[in-house]
Parts: C-alpha cells; sequence; structure tokens
C-alpha cells in the first residue's frame, strides 16, 4: 500500500499549498492525526499548531458531510472537535444552504434502506399486484404496505423482506369489515419510513396513480409475486386449466406493456376488456407454472393444483 503522507510534495501540496486541516490531510491519506502532525515534523515542514477544530473551515470538506452525506451539524461538530453553532456559522460564511426544522428532524430520525435486486424484485412483483408505496407527510421518506385476506402470507413476506433489510413496524394488523354483504377478515403489514422508497413510489406512481413503468423487466420471481395477488388458476371441467390477471387498477398503456411481457417471454395472453383482465391461453398455462417456479407458501398453493380434467372425458 502506497503511503501518501511519506510523499514531501503530496503533503506539502495538501497542507501547505491547499492550507487542509491536519484531520482532512489524515483522512485523504488513511492515517491517523498524528501520523501527519510527526511527518510534517520529518520533512521541516512548518505546522500551524494542532488544528483539529479547523475541519470546518475547508468549505469542500464541510460540503460533502454536511450536503452531500446529509450529516447533521451535531455529527459534524463532533468530528471536527467544536460546537454545533460553529458548524451552523460557517455553513452560512460558506453560502451553504442550511437545512429546515423538519428536514434536520427527518435526517436525525431516518432509516436507511440498502435496496438491493433482490428486493427490487420482490418489492415490483408485488406493485403489480396487492402492494402499495406510500408517502411520508413531509415526502423526505415512504413505506411499504400490504393488505391480504392470509396473515400466514404478510408474515412470509415480511420474514423476506426483513432479510433483505426492509423491517417491519409495528404488528400485523386484523381488520374484519362486510364486503358485498358477507364478513370479511384482512391482514395488513406496514413496513418501516425509507427514503430510498421515495424513487420506486416515483417510479409507479409518476402521478399519484399506479402504473406498469416502461423499462420493468418481468422476471420469474417477479411474475410470481404478480400471480400470487392478483393471478387466478381456473381448472375446467373438461379440459385443461387457464389463468388470468386482474388489471382493474391499471390503464391502457400498462396491460399493453404488461401484455408485451408476457408475450416476449413465449406466453399466448390477451386483454378481456369487459373484465378488464390479461387472460392466458390453457396452452401457456402449464408454462407459465414452470416458469415461476413451485408456490412459496402454502396458503396460495391452490393457485398451482393444476387439474388436465380431459382425460375423464376421453378427449385426449
Amino acid at each position: 500500500m502506497v503511503c501518501l503522507y511519506k510523499n514531501r510534495d503530496w503533503l506539502c501540496g495538501h497542507y501547505v499549498d491547499s492550507q487542509e486541516p491536519m484531520l482532512l490531510v489524515a483522512k485523504k491519506a488513511g492515517c491517523s492525526y498524528k501520523t501527519i502532525w510527526d511527518w510534517l515534523h520529518k520533512f521541516d515542514i512548518p505546522t500551524r499548531g494542532p488544528d483539529r477544530g479547523a475541519l470546518y473551515r475547508n468549505r469542500d470538506w464541510l460540503y460533502e458531510h454536511y450536503v452531500e452525506m446529509e450529516e447533521s451539524t451535531y455529527a459534524i461538530a463532533q468530528e471536527a472537535d467544536c460546537n454545533h453553532m460553529t458548524i451552523l456559522n460557517w455553513l452560512r460564511k460558506f453560502d451553504i444552504p442550511t437545512r429546515t426544522l423538519g428536514k434536520a428532524m427527518f435526517l436525525a430520525q431516518r432509516n436507511y434502506l440498502d435496496v438491493s435486486p433482490e428486493l427490487l424484485t420482490i418489492l415490483s412483483g408485488e406493485l403489480l399486484g396487492d402492494g402499495y408505496v406510500q408517502m411520508g407527510d413531509r415526502s423526505h421518506s415512504a413505506r411499504y404496505h400490504h393488505t391480504s385476506k392470509y396473515e400466514e402470507y404478510l408474515i412470509w413476506l415480511s420474514g423476506i423482506f426483513a432479510d433483505l433489510g426492509l423491517e417491519q413496524v409495528g404488528k400485523i394488523n386484523r381488520y374484519d369489515g362486510v364486503k358485498r354483504g358477507k364478513p370479511y377478515t384482512s391482514y395488513n403489514y406496514t413496513s418501516r419510513f425509507y427514503p430510498e422508497l421515495v424513487p420506486i413510489r416515483q417510479r409507479f406512481y409518476p402521478k399519484g396513480k399506479k402504473i406498469v413503468p416502461k423499462n420493468l423487466i418481468l422476471t420469474p420471481i417477479m411474475a410470481r409475486q404478480w400471480y400470487i395477488g392478483d393471478g387466478s388458476l381456473h381448472n375446467q371441467a373438461r379440459g385443461r386449466p387457464c389463468i388470468d390477471f386482474s388489471t382493474c387498477d391499471f390503464d391502457k398503456a400498462s396491460i399493453d406493456y404488461l401484455l408485451e411481457e408476457l408475450r416476449n417471454k413465449g406466453f399466448k395472453v390477451s386483454h378481456w376488456p369487459v373484465s378488464n383482465r390479461i387472460g392466458m391461453s390453457a396452452y401457456s398455462t402449464r408454462d407459465f407454472l414452470d416458469y415461476i417456479g413451485p408456490c412459496p407458501i402454502d396458503c396460495y398453493q391452490y393457485k398451482w393444483n393444476y387439474q388436465d380434467n380431459r382425460k375423464k372425458y376421453g378427449k385426449i
């Protein structure tokens, strides 16, 4: 490993020419403050005395920590060994816009989420079905919400999300109501608020209404989650099963995009305008179930129970 601080020209350029404080030079060199101090003396480079609190006098350093890294003035002050009011004063001296109280409170309490490709795939599949991303009050963050008739499914989904870094807030709640004159029970899952969910909200709800993003590429897992949420398997009394998907929440452009994605995968599908559903030919049903793989949860196994009844009636 190259030790930058052992190069006199490099050390002099940063400490003397650029007037950077020793802590900043140490950070760039990947060493301690004392190491820089020692090498300055070895090279007979005049020092300005201990300057731990001088970090905030460097505009680039202050801008990086306050704006780009979104650190609080308290955190920056602790790192620069000074008072947070000193940081505020130097932000004003450098004309770096300070945050609103609401943004400051949000950053102090925010949660962090790494939206991995695996997590994005699961979320996208759920958003094609029953999933929903809700913005927070100040639009700094968003949370994921899901309603299902099966508590078992939400417990499974919560575990998958937790493994991928998306944490549940509170408990899975039960709701008892009446639907079309009949008693109905549903369960609700809600995640924590994360700023990293905001781009997903903007992608799927650009004008407040859910759409299918034009750059979405359907994958087996994504299709599986969509099928669990909005797909139905129909075992015909005298023939092969067929599948359809509810698309009531989507506009025509979104439905056309889903039709194109399914056709690109080799499935025979069409749009049923009367019921606003996507219908899949019986010729493609078995292939589609093979494409998405086995059911991951027992409560939805019925959607995989493929029954070809042609033999009963001598059709094959």
